[in-house]
C-alpha cells in the first residue's frame, strides 16, 4: 500500500504528528509513527507550531510553477486560510507566514481543518516512499486519484479547491 509522511501542524500551535496515504479513501488506513522517531521521509518539527527550522528553498521554475495554481494563495496566516474552508474538502495551499520557503496544505475534513507541511528540510517535496516533481505534481496525484491523507484522527480528502481571489 502506498503510505505518506508529512507533518501535521495542530490547530493550536503546538507539536506535530506524521500522517500517511492509502488507496481507497477509508478513513483509518495506517498510522505512521510520529515525526522525529526515526521514519525515512519525515520532516522534523524543530520550532514551536512544528515548522522545520530551515528548508531550503524550492527551485524558481517550481515556484512560478506554483504560482500559477489557482488554489495556491501565497503567503497568508493560518487563520487567513482556515477562515476561507467552508466545508469538508475544501482544500488550498499557502506558504507558511512563519517559514519562508515552507508550503502548507490546508484544508478541512469532518468537520476539522488541518495543516500539513509539503517539503523536506532539503527542498524536496516528498512522501515517505516517494519524492515529487513539484507540489503541483504531489496535490494533483492525491486528487485525480481520490487517495486521501490519512492521520490518526481523520483522512483529509481533496475534494474543492479554494481559488484565489485573484486568478483570472
Amino acid at each position: 500500500p502506498f503510505s505518506m509522511q508529512l507533518s501535521q501542524l495542530s490547530g493550536s500551535g503546538g507539536g506535530s504528528s506524521s500522517i500517511s496515504s492509502s488507496p481507497g479513501g477509508a478513513m483509518g488506513g495506517t498510522t505512521s509513527p510520529p515525526v522525529g522517531a526515526g521514519t525515512p521521509g519525515a520532516v522534523p518539527a524543530t520550532q514551536a507550531g512544528g515548522v522545520p527550522a530551515t528548508v531550503k528553498t524550492l527551485p524558481m521554475s517550481q515556484r512560478i510553477q506554483l504560482q500559477r495554481e489557482p488554489w495556491f494563495h501565497g503567503v497568508i496566516s493560518r487563520r487567513e486560510a482556515e477562515q476561507l474552508l467552508l466545508q469538508d474538502g475544501d482544500f488550498l495551499v499557502r506558504e507558511s507566514y512563519g517559514s519562508a520557503g515552507q508550503y502548507v496544505l490546508t484544508g478541512m475534513q469532518n468537520n476539522t481543518k488541518k495543516h500539513l507541511l509539503l517539503v523536506d528540510p532539503e527542498g524536496v517535496v516528498r512522501t515517505k516512499s516517494r519524492t515529487f516533481d513539484n507540489v503541483s505534481h504531489l496535490i494533483n496525484y492525491h486528487r485525480d486519484n481520490e487517495l486521501p491523507i490519512v492521520s490518526a484522527e481523520s483522512a483529509l480528502v481533496l475534494r474543492n479547491p479554494v481559488i484565489r481571489r485573484n486568478v483570472r
